[in-house]
């Protein structure tokens, strides 16, 4: 489709005869003011932001109708809007296809349409033969280098004189702040979660490092006390404790890595059931210890996903099972194909013993693991689901 030029400003003078140029000048110099106060002012929220755009906007261009959109795939959500006798709605959503919009979606630039029934390919579209917009002109609302929607405005009405180069302008500078306010409050809230993230990590170390490095230190003093044969059995146990400990700070900077979105997956078909017995060889001695049985179901559908990651997430579920199964009995693991997705489930009975009188046990007990749990499987773009009722503990997620 060829598109409507934008008049270049001393033509847009020219076209208004009945008035004087100082009078245009002021008409201009009044719009351009409205825009930066409204772009220096500081918006609490994005609703407020786009609801004084859009009714300054109105004003500014002299169009009864205008929208903030988002643009989600093929659909058109309004974000808000104004309209005359409010008949369009925020929520309102419609299909992309169907809107004078998809024009600056597919070209990626501010368009006017003066007079839409001028226009041969656009006399056949729902919009015009539905609500007779005849003139219409918007801009792309760009949140960084991706398209978040549009800011538009229209009107039953032709515009005779077309749209300028300045209102284009003016448009741009518009749906720009927009895209800055987006961009900014993006931004704000990764820094609130990563600051969040920082003080969730800190208080996990505070707790869970503080017992074993307190134990090493009192058993470190008590060796120059000890026999030959003590001080080896001693030891031995600073090693394990000093291993487990390593093994928490490795798990949480692995958490931490993970949580600032750094890593690529690298994937492979391969089967869930196999990665997961891995993880039980792996823990072989503290299942043993913990006198638990672990009964796999398992289909052997192929599935793709990475090896190394993946392992993560199972090693995190079965030391979660060894630490806090009830002695004798037995876990149930269930890998089977649904649809076009492969299930896991894992069901537990949970040791009262470990809570007794623990408010917080739940949340020590699965916090950091499921920090790196839900991480990895947000990579896989799958998600944990929990179900817990104080007796029995069951994780369970979906993989394609």
């Amino acid at each position: 489709m060829k598109y409507p030029k934008f008049v270049n400003d001393e033509t847009f003078y020219s076209l208004h005869d009945g008035l004087k140029e100082i009078d245009l000048l002021k008409q201009f110099a009044s719009n351009l003011k409205t825009i930066h106060n409204l772009t220096t002012k500081h918006f609490q929220d994005f609703d407020t932001l786009i609801k004084e755009y859009l009714i300054a906007g109105s004003r500014i261009f002299n169009l009864e109708f205008g929208i903030v959109s988002n643009i989600n795939g093929e659909e058109y959500i309004v974000c808000d809007a104004v309209s005359p006798e409010n008949v369009l709605e925020p929520g309102a959503i419609f299909e992309l296809e169907g809107t004078y919009c998809r024009e600056v979606i597919y070209t990626k630039r501010v368009i006017g349409f003066p007079h839409v029934g001028s226009i041969e390919e656009m006399k056949g579209h729902p919009v015009y033969i539905n609500m007779k917009l005849e003139s219409y002109i918007s801009a792309p609302i760009f949140k960084g280098s991706e398209i978040f929607g549009t800011l538009n405005f229209s009107s039953t009405s032709i515009r005779r004189n077309g749209f300028s180069e300045y209102e284009r302008e003016l448009i741009s500078m518009m749906a720009n702040a927009i895209g800055s306010f987006l961009l900014l409050k993006d931004r704000e809230e990764k820094l609130a979660s990563a600051n969040t993230r920082i003080k969730k990590l800190t208080g996990f170390v505070a707790h869970d490092l503080r017992t074993p490095l307190g134990n090493i230190m009192g058993l470190a003093a008590l060796i120059p006390d000890l026999n030959k044969s003590e001080a080896g059995e001693m030891s031995k146990e600073i090693i394990k404790i000093s291993s487990e400990s390593m093994e928490m700070v490795q798990t949480i900077l692995e958490s931490a890595i993970l949580g600032e979105g750094s890593l690529q997956l690298e994937k492979g078909l391969g089967l869930l059931g196999e990665e997961f017995k891995k993880s039980l060889n792996h823990h072989s001695t503290a299942i043993e210890v913990a006198k638990i049985n672990f009964d796999i179901q398992d289909d052997r559908t192929q599935v793709s996903f990475d090896e190394k990651r993946m392992s993560q997430v199972f090693n995190n579920l079965v030391g979660n099972c060894c630490k806090y199964t009830k002695s004798g009995t037995t876990v149930e693991v269930d890998i089977s194909k649904q649809g076009e997705f492969v299930f896991f489930k894992m069901s537990s009975i949970i040791n009262n013993e470990n809570k007794q009188g623990d408010e917080n046990f739940l949340m020590r007990s699965y916090g950091l693991g499921n920090e790196i749990i839900d991480q990895v499987l947000k990579l896989h773009s799958s998600q944990l689901q929990i179900e817990n009722d104080g007796e029995r503990y069951i994780a369970s997620f979906l993989i394609k």
